[in-house]
């Protein structure tokens, strides 16, 4: 019976690891068209050296502080079970609708392919994916899909002309965007884009950007 059961044991482990091994190998040899596809699409337009440092800062504390120091998963960076930038993106990229499933094998799915993703692909080039492809809900019936496209769609101007605060209400609508739709839900929007400046502010404040500007080249 014992011998049965590591016999069983060992074939689900086996099956585990080559579940996993295909979907990085072939998230590693996607991603590089997928990216190119976007591009020569037209879907990739506003790029990162056009967003101000500071806001881009803002970004990063706000849905990634460990950005440029994990490998697409941020197991043991930053809050545990935090999805980064790379698993938002993926998200979008290697899944039609995305959900966990019901022992959680999408959520795994997703970790493995965006560490394969973030071996492939530069973190800039990520960012510009983020930027452009992040969705904020509806306006109308339209829906608004990247940070440009929000800016038009909620304030009428570039998304360069933001102010501060402005920027904050957006940054708001990442965690959910009907939640806290800018037009749908004003004051819930307008409380946590409040709490996202200070936290902002208390971050330059604590010189916690320190470490994220060197690796960012922002000095």
């Amino acid at each position: 019976m014992r011998k049965r059961l590591t016999a069983i044991l060992t074939l689900l482990m086996a099956a585990l690891l080559s579940w996993i091994i295909w979907i990085a190998a072939t998230s590693y040899i996607r991603a590089p068209r997928m990216v190119a596809e976007l591009d020569g699409a037209g879907a990739l337009l506003f790029p990162v050296s056009e967003l101000p440092r500071d806001r881009l800062c803002a970004l990063l504390v706000v849905q990634d502080p460990t950005f440029y120091g994990h490998h697409g998963i941020g197991l043991f960076d930053g809050p545990p079970g935090h999805t980064t930038i790379t698993q938002s993106i993926g998200k979008g990229l290697f899944f039609k609708a995305f959900n966990p499933g019901f022992l959680h094998q999408r959520k795994i799915q997703l970790m493995v392919a965006a560490w394969a993703f973030d071996r492939r692909i530069s973190k800039e080039t990520q960012l510009r994916l983020y930027l452009n492809r992040t969705y904020f809900g509806s306006a109308g019936e339209t829906e608004v899909i990247g940070f440009p496209a929000a800016a038009s769609a909620f304030f009428g101007k570039p998304l360069i002309q933001l102010t501060d605060l402005e920027f904050c209400s957006l940054l708001a609508m990442l965690e959910a965007p009907n939640t806290y739709h800018i037009v749908l839900h004003p004051k819930a929007n307008a409380a946590r884009a409040a709490r996202i400046q200070q936290k902002v502010q208390v971050a330059c404040r604590e010189g916690c950007f320190q470490g994220p500007a060197r690796k960012l080249h922002l000095n």
